[in-house]
């Protein structure tokens, strides 16, 4: 008899929901983490007194009965949760060379707001958004598709946008809406969110961005550590057992029960597996090799990781709100041209501006969350990095990688502080804290594959199916979760435990 009814590798979003579905219908679960602490990018750091976030800076879709506020729900999460909704007339700033974009809550106040914008692109902005309702409307009916040639045929007669537009790039659908490069660049301007330019991005996550935060941006009081802390207390409160620093080496199959073990040597089996590692690291190096099947060897060959970020962590004793800093986030371009930018991601120390960042304050989105010090803030100011800059000391552990990769971060850290400052003068001179991190972390911390953000990259290619969307790799018994699957993002984590937990409790009742 095995030990475990489901035994979930790694601890992300994706784990979590996973494992706390199944505990919910009373099987018996353990959850495997590699790293000290559970969560993976929901999990905190403290420094100092300031406490930040790595990987949640707001979430979308969580008013009343919207898909996420469900899910939260679903596994029974919602109710100890608290968030606060952020300015609903603005929470993104797009800054541009000599335009400024604030996006706001709602799909039609927005059109109205891109309208008064461009009003010589009226037509091309609701063309934009019929496209964008096709998309939507799509993509839910996907979910409920059943499997086979025949059901995908009918899905391509009820829905021809996706023949159009599914395998294409979002830069074909805005050029197909209109030629004005100010305006494709608003509507490509949430990109950072998705990893992609819209040259490269696939059509059906960028509309999905669209609508996740169209219904409003919200961040959790307490910051991501909350709703990490909510799932784990859910998971104790229903019997799971929780390990952390077991890192799972390797999964074997012998007859109906799976064999995991880890790196100090503990072996557990357990009758269903469902892995929130990524699928090139579960299928590629903790599956027995033997077990995958060929299709499922060529594919994990063939994809390719999202790109890496380079972070900078800030205490400051600057007194943001007076100072203009709101609980927007602020997203600077330096040219229209975002295509352009992402091949100029900084990949050197030179002292040339940088194409685009990203700022954010976790304490003055949440003032009572406890994320600073009384009279101090936090701020997070992350832009894209090059893996291959940081790559000979991959090899290192976390802190311990020497002085000349520090001196490295320094240098690009404080090239990048000076470069908020445009938006936060003497940033630099109010400095109480600051930590650097590269896409080296991300591969430490959260075993991302060479430091990726989203998983897989978020191409035509490398959506739906050119995932593992089906939350399988024709191993019985052994499910996928996390960015792999549905996507990448904290919402489409969650579901996809979710979407995985059920598909395993179905394969433990047969």
């Amino acid at each position: 008899m095995a030990d475990y009814d489901a035994i979930i590798i790694g601890s992300g979003a994706g784990g979590l929901s996973a494992a706390l579905k199944l505990a919910r219908s009373h099987y018996s679960v353990m959850l495997l983490e590699a790293m000290p602490s559970f969560g993976g990018y929901l999990n905190p750091f403290r420094r100092k007194g300031y406490t930040f976030d790595t990987g949640l800076h707001y979430l979308g879709e969580l008013g009343r009965e919207d898909r996420f506020w469900k899910l939260l729900d679903e596994v029974g999460v919602r109710e100890s949760m608290k968030f606060v909704e952020l300015n609903p007339e603005g929470f993104d700033r797009y800054v541009f060379p000599d335009y400024e974009l604030r996006v706001c809550k709602g799909k039609n106040r927005f059109i109205e707001r891109l309208i008064n914008d461009f009003p010589k692109e009226e037509r091309g902005i609701y063309k934009f958004f019929t496209v964008f309702e096709k998309i939507i409307k799509a993509t839910q009916a996907s979910e409920s598709m059943g499997e086979g040639v025949l059901q995908m045929l009918i899905f391509i007669v009820r829905h021809p946008v996706m023949m159009k537009y599914s395998r294409v790039p979002f830069q074909k659908l805005l050029n197909d809406v209109t030629s004005d490069k100010r305006l494709q660049a608003a509507l490509a301007a949430p990109c950072g969110d998705y990893g992609v330019p819209p040259a490269k991005a696939s059509i059906i996550i960028a509309v999905m961005v669209w609508a996740h935060y169209l219904k409003g941006a919200y961040y959790p009081c307490g910051g991501s550590g909350a709703l990490r802390d909510a799932f784990v207390n859910g998971l104790k409160d229903h019997g799971a057992e929780l390990k952390n620093n077991s890192r799972v080496v390797s999964i074997e199959k012998t007859a109906n029960e799976f064999i995991i073990k880890t790196e100090h040597g503990e072996k557990y089996t357990t009758r269903a597996v469902i892995s929130d590692v990524d699928p090139v690291v579960t299928l590629g190096k903790l599956v027995n090799s033997e077990l995958v099947p060929s299709k499922i060897k060529r594919k994990i060959i063939q994809m390719r990781p999202s790109g890496g970020a380079f972070y900078a962590f800030i205490g400051t004793d600057l007194d943001l709100p007076s100072m203009g800093i709101t609980d927007a986030n602020i997203i600077h371009y330096n040219d229209y041209d975002i295509n352009k930018l992402y091949t100029q991601r900084p990949v050197s120390t030179q002292p040339e501006a940088f194409p685009m960042f990203f700022i954010t304050s976790p304490s003055v989105k949440d003032p009572e969350g406890g994320h600073s010090p009384e009279g101090y803030h936090t701020l997070e100011i992350i832009t894209g990095a090059s893996y291959e800059l940081f790559e000979q000391w991959t090899h290192l552990p976390s802190m311990k990688r020497g002085e000349e990769y520090k001196a490295l971060k320094e240098k690009i850290g404080e090239r990048l502080i000076a470069a908020a400052e445009q938006y936060i003068p003497t940033l630099s001179q109010h400095i109480d804290f600051v930590e650097y991190a590269t896409p080296l972390s991300n591969e430490y911390w959260v075993n991302a594959v060479r430091g990726g953000n989203y998983g897989p990259d978020q191409t035509p290619d490398q959506m739906g199916t050119g995932r593992f969307i089906s939350f399988t790799a024709g191993i019985d018994g052994l499910f996928l979760a996390g960015a792999g699957t549905m996507g990448g993002g904290i919402m489409p984590c969650v579901e996809s435990g979710i979407q995985a937990a059920s598909k395993a409790e179905t394969y433990l009742k047969h």
